[in-house]
């Protein structure tokens, strides 16, 4: 029998602002990507969901539970009085032009990735998923969403009839909008649409697996085999991959020995900036990588042996393999101490000011790509991609147990 993907309308809970208050004091970007001074000045606002997805102590979220339930009491959030899905609007900049990208937020049932319907790209971290599963089990609700994709719209989701509720210019200039779609027909068309589609995981592996893992822990009760969701379309035309760059944080070894080490497995050539580095790299076919030394040198290093697999084709599969195993681990005792980061300046800045030894900027697969290799059941490295802008929390809540 073929089972079909589940992706259901839910009754989600909603913030109640108060007067004078902004849904920008509820809300927050995903927890994994919050500084310490950004969670500081997000947890002073008193309703911001970073006080229940980041309001651990060692590991123990009864208290962030208890908040939660304080706000439901309240009705600082209210439960949406019948089964919804949501428009997730998001208006951003890319360079000097402006884009929209269109996301519906649903429930989307977990299985096993061998089911087939949801597919991962990239590896994960064990240590994470033990904190996002304890959450889970104090607060028994998803206040955050993953990121899925799917292939196509069958429908024209800027004609759904739809009513506004919030609105969110965040610090980039990036505009979160939420909208609720309750009409029947809407809510119909959206969950047949997407019964058929394969769902890849964009952002949340560790959200989804966690979710998968609680829902068999808890197999007789069916709300909780459902994990809080946002699924846009990869045709979407605000849908694009950015690249997340490698800074290692331990390697003492001096810059001609690491150059050494370097000509060994790569071509490489000097290049008078940072920038004419990401050049060079955005017109290179082969596997290249852009190596930023702490004096400042700034080296592009092209990998031209020959590819033995499909997963060769990916760049930080390369850098893994062979500029992290065969080059820079020889040289460290012990681990390599890796750190990553999305953005080109803060990645130059860290190795000026000394805070990291060496960074090496790496291309982004193409989001065709990402599917292709999806599709055969082969995970990229962690942390290959960036899904820009991120799915912001705190608009909606997906509560997995009756309100009374």
């Amino acid at each position: 029998m073929l089972k079909l993907v589940d992706f259901q309308p839910f009754r989600g809970i909603l913030p109640v602002l108060g007067e004078n208050e902004s849904i920008c004091q509820r809300v927050s970007p995903p927890y994994d990507i919050i500084s310490p001074e950004e969670l500081k000045e997000l947890q002073s606002q008193e309703y911001n969901i970073t006080n229940i997805t980041l309001g651990g102590e060692h590991g123990d979220y009864s208290a962030a539970a208890e908040k939660l339930s304080s706000w439901i009491a309240k009705g600082v959030v209210e439960q949406d009085r019948h089964e919804c899905y949501y428009l997730y609007r998001q208006k951003f900049k890319d360079g000097e032009k402006w884009l929209q990208r269109n996301g519906i937020i649903g429930i989307l049932k977990t299985e096993d990735y061998s089911a087939g319907n949801v597919i991962p790209h990239e590896e994960t971290f064990p240590k994470v998923k033990e904190d996002r599963l304890n959450l889970l089990r104090a607060t028994e609700a998803h206040c955050e969403s993953i990121f899925g994709l799917y292939d196509e719209n069958d429908v024209d989701l800027d004609c759904l009839p739809t009513q506004k509720l919030f609105s969110c210019t965040d610090d980039l200039g990036t505009i979160h909008e939420l909208h609720r779609i309750s009409s029947r027909a809407a809510v119909t068309t959206l969950h047949l649409m997407m019964r058929d589609k394969k769902i890849l995981i964009a952002d949340g592996h560790h959200r989804y697996e966690t979710a998968y893992k609680y829902s068999q822990e808890n197999p007789e009760e069916s709300m909780k085999s459902y994990v809080l969701c946002t699924l846009v379309s990869s045709q979407d035309s605000g849908m694009f991959v950015r690249p997340t760059h490698r800074l290692v944080m331990n390697i003492e070894s001096d810059e001609a020995t690491i150059l050494s080490a370097m000509d060994e497995q790569f071509t490489t050539k000097e290049v008078s900036s940072s920038d004419e580095a990401l050049q060079e790299m955005a017109a290179t076919e082969v596997p290249v990588f852009g190596v930023v030394f702490s004096s400042g040198k700034v080296v592009v290093a092209k990998y031209t042996k020959p590819l033995m697999d499909d997963m060769w084709s990916v760049d930080t599969y390369v850098c893994q393999e062979v500029m992290f195993k065969k080059v820079l681990a020889p040289l460290v005792d012990g681990e390599l101490d890796l750190t990553f980061d999305h953005d080109e300046n803060s990645v130059v800045k860290k190795v000026a000011d000394g805070e990291a030894k060496l960074a090496i900027f790496v291309k982004a697969p193409t989001l065709e790509k990402v599917w292709e290799l999806a599709m055969k059941d082969l995970k990229m490295p962690k942390k290959t991609t960036y899904f820009w802008p991120k799915i912001w929390s705190g608009f909606v809540i997906y509560k997995m147990k009756e309100l009374h």
